[in-house]
């Protein structure tokens, strides 16, 4: 499976490569009053509001740099959730849940946020999300 690789909060994620619609610079954020947890506000791509949600901080960790990307993925009911990240890495080939994420990766997340860990090169490790319940789509 492809994974599109990603900094967020100082640590290499993998997002599922057919759920990410496109990368690009974020546009202005608009906040909204009382959003939900990990949300930052709402965007315009293309057309289309958008949720925004800090990667970084929705996983517990730093929050993104203020010059990092949004990465726009397809949620639930294929509506588009917009994911801010320090940086692309690019494009990694990864096996789903090739190893068991290291019990300290899966204490510092939710339960079952990760769905594994892969090693696309020697000494890089990519921990794989579980996207939905990332999200907040499914129950953990």
């Amino acid at each position: 499976m492809s994974v599109l690789a990603v900094h967020a909060g100082g640590a290499e994620f993998g997002i599922p490569a057919d759920r990410v619609r496109e990368v690009l610079r974020p546009p202005p954020l608009t906040r909204v009053p009382a959003p939900p947890p990990g949300i930052l506000g709402v965007a315009q791509v293309r057309g289309t509001v958008l949720a925004v949600m800090d990667l970084g901080a929705r996983l517990g960790m730093a929050p993104v740099a203020s010059d990092g990307r949004l990465v726009v993925v397809w949620g639930r009911g294929r509506e588009a959730v917009g994911l801010l990240v320090d940086r692309v890495v690019g494009l990694a080939e990864a096996e789903d849940g090739e190893s068991a994420p290291p019990a300290e990766a899966e204490a510092a997340l939710p339960a079952g946020w990760l769905a594994g860990v892969s090693a696309p090169a020697p000494g890089r490790r990519v921990a794989l999300l579980h996207l939905e319940r990332v999200l907040g789509e499914e129950a953990t």
